[in-house]
């Protein structure tokens, strides 16, 4: 069962329908929450074309309930994943949609996220496999993407998992931005919503970072009006620091805050100043590249 185009939702060029403006940081969701398996979005983080891939169009599939999560209830009825389609949607985008509606901007990785945790779904390496002959029969349009996959790091946990991603990482470059966004017990399990322990967590992120560089992502925000403390900063730099002397390659950290709506309402954004300060801190604690992300755009100073 195909699943329908949603352009009609989205002021812009895609799948061969015109319009004014590119989606903002914000907008992308109507495309996943739809049921897309493929969705273009401009991203801050990749800063520029990002080609997400959804493993989970008909529910959501998460180990987290974070505070902050953007996927909203889909909608009834929409198809599974399927590997067929997936593939469908690829060869679409890549032989008319590009072209039609996103040449000029170069795609800067080809990005497992969607609505859930990607490794757990029993389709990743499927997908990958296909992302990867995708890069090398459209060298034009894909010759300089990244594979990206977000993940919350339970996945670390898992060995046959975490022995995937390491192929991949080794193989094919994968990058995996590795969530972490708590230094201590407290705020990891407001952030989280997860009964997994943060000692878990860390001890999983550790022991796959001995093998391959990660990236380390955090979101920093407000939620139902408890915002990061300096206290809970220097909990986070401490634990970082832990991971780096265990032998953990972290090749950036990202620090991101709140930008897209949520169902619960809770959350609000950090301002650019207290993410700079944050930064600051980091690398003056760490040693470590820190790279800040406002709600709409890199920070640079």
């Amino acid at each position: 069962m195909s699943r329908p185009v949603t352009s009609r939702y989205y002021p812009y060029m895609i799948f061969g329908v015109r319009s004014e403006r590119l989606p903002s940081v914000g907008e992308h969701r109507l495309e996943r929450e739809a049921g897309r398996l493929v969705y273009p979005v401009i991203s801050r983080r990749s800063g520029g074309l990002s080609l997400g891939i959804n493993l989970f169009p008909d529910a959501k599939v998460c180990s987290f309930d974070c505070p902050y999560c953007e996927i909203f209830p889909l909608a009834p009825g929409l198809p599974p994943f399927s590997i067929a389609e997936l593939e469908a949607e690829l060869d679409r985008f890549l032989e008319s949609g590009y072209a039609s509606g996103w040449e000029g901007f170069p795609v800067r990785d080809i990005c497992f996220s969607g609505n859930g945790e990607p490794t757990l779904s029993d389709s990743l390496g499927e997908a990958l496999s296909l992302c990867v002959r995708a890069r090398r029969r459209h060298p034009d349009i894909l010759g300089g993407a990244r594979l990206v996959l977000i993940t919350n790091s339970t996945g670390f946990l898992v060995p046959e998992t975490r022995a995937l991603l390491f192929r991949y990482a080794k193989e094919e470059g994968l990058v995996i931005w590795a969530k972490l966004d708590g230094g201590n017990d407290e705020l990891y399990r407001l952030m989280s919503g997860s009964s997994i322990e943060l000692e878990h967590i860390t001890r999983g992120i550790e022991d796959f970072a001995r093998l391959t560089p990660i990236v380390i992502q955090t979101m920093l925000c407000e939620v139902a009006g408890r915002r990061p403390s300096d206290a809970d900063i220097s909990d986070y730099a401490a634990l970082l620091n832990r991971l780096t002397h265990g032998g953990a390659l972290i090749s950036e950290a990202h620090l991101y805050t709140f930008a897209r709506p949520t169902p619960g309402g809770l959350c609000e954004s950090l301002s650019e100043e207290a993410l700079r300060h944050i930064a600051d801190s980091l690398r003056a604690a760490t040693g470590l590249s820190v790279r800040a992300f406002s709600s709409s755009k890199e920070l640079i100073w």
